[in-house]
């Protein structure tokens, strides 16, 4: 029984001896103030307030057994509630019964106070006052317990909620993984198909590529979050394969601030904005377009920055552009990952190409 009470016995022993000595200094304060200590009666005054707090531990557990088997609050049965005032009245009755008899055979161990046959006619008297403090005292100890049940339950149920919500939040992102992995997939296979009828040689090289992408993709797809420097890679066989299709129209460049390489960031999130700049930038003209790739650090702030110097867009298509599948996937997994501390910029002007901004915090939200 005692090791199913919330918070060890030796605590709850330990506050009863606590208080025990808290009344006995209260039933002191008085003479010591007055002078009088020489007519202060220990065994009278703070005796039986010493016992009573000492007493009391050992009946604690039997009323958590009654907090946690009968209600009282709404929706409790009759017969809890019946119950729970039954207890409320015996468990007082056995405290003080007990504690009476501590007290006088404590007494009469220490040849103070022998039991008369007036001393019944005198505990008599005194029992109700008495037993209606023990009764105060029960519904003390099991209000605290039940508070307790209560803020347990709360704290259950926003852990059980919290679970709930993360895994809401991981069944939301892995529906944007497998919208955004067949796209990219179906880019890559188009790019073998088209070089089949032109360059076998090429066309093995690329599915070679693709190869160990997937190979790499796939072995890390439980995980939401890779390093900076994990999908850096990923953008550079990407990079690679499509290099092959369009030749000497497509270039790269990498700027990588030193030291960021260990950065958390959502798988394929990077990739699929350099995807996003081919098909935009590379495949819509016929002269050669540089894709910029940067990341750098503001404080504990990851930029990335994925820049085409391609065909551009005037203001009215940058809207247009900025619902397609990538991009509003993109801004769905920040708003679910980092629950609005990221953010997403989108900057598109004739001539000058495309460009997104990621800004990443330092640790997720989900």
């Amino acid at each position: 029984m005692f090791k199913r009470l919330p918070v060890p016995f030796i605590f709850i022993l330990a506050a009863g001896f606590v208080l025990g000595s808290l009344m006995v200094l209260e039933t002191v304060i008085p003479y010591l103030y007055w002078g009088e200590l020489e007519e202060f009666v220990w065994h009278r005054s703070a005796l039986p307030h010493f016992i009573n707090y000492m007493f009391w531990p050992f009946l604690v557990p039997w009323i958590y057994v009654v907090s946690s088997r009968y209600q009282i609050g709404k929706g409790a049965s009759m017969s809890d509630r019946l119950a729970t005032v039954f207890f409320s009245l015996l468990i007082p009755f056995a405290h003080e019964f007990f504690t009476t008899l501590i007290y006088f055979s404590l007494l009469a161990s220490l040849n103070i106070f022998y039991f008369q046959p007036d001393t019944w006619e005198l505990i008599q008297a005194a029992f109700p006052g008495v037993f209606i403090g023990r009764i105060v005292e029960f519904w003390i100890i099991y209000g605290l317990f039940a508070a307790f049940d209560y803020y347990k339950k709360y704290k259950d149920k926003q852990a059980e909620l919290g679970r709930i919500e993360a895994q809401l939040n991981r069944t939301k992102l892995e529906v944007l993984k497998m919208q955004l992995q067949p796209h990219f997939l179906f880019n890559a296979l188009n790019t073998i198909s088209s070089l089949m009828d032109i360059d076998v040689k090429k066309a093995q090289q690329v599915t070679a590529r693709l190869g160990d992408l997937l190979r790499g993709i796939l072995e890390h797809d439980s995980r939401v979050f890779v390093t900076l420097e994990e999908e850096l890679g990923y953008v550079r066989t990407y990079l690679e394969i499509e290099h092959v299709r369009f030749e000497d129209r497509l270039s790269y460049r990498f700027e990588i601030e030193e030291g960021i390489s260990g950065h958390q960031v959502p798988l394929l999130i990077v990739q699929t904005l350099v995807e996003n700049a081919i098909k935009h930038g590379v495949a819509m003209v016929s002269r050669p377009v540089t894709i910029l790739v940067k990341a750098f650090r503001e404080g504990s702030v990851l930029v990335v920055q994925v820049k085409d110097d391609g065909k551009g867009c005037d203001a009215e298509q940058v809207d247009v552009f900025s619902k397609g599948i990538v991009l509003q996937n993109t801004r769905g997994r920040l708003k679910e990952q980092y629950k609005g501390q990221a953010s997403m910029k989108v900057d598109c002007q004739p001539g000058k190409g495309f460009e997104v901004i990621l800004r990443i915090p330092k640790q997720p939200l989900l």
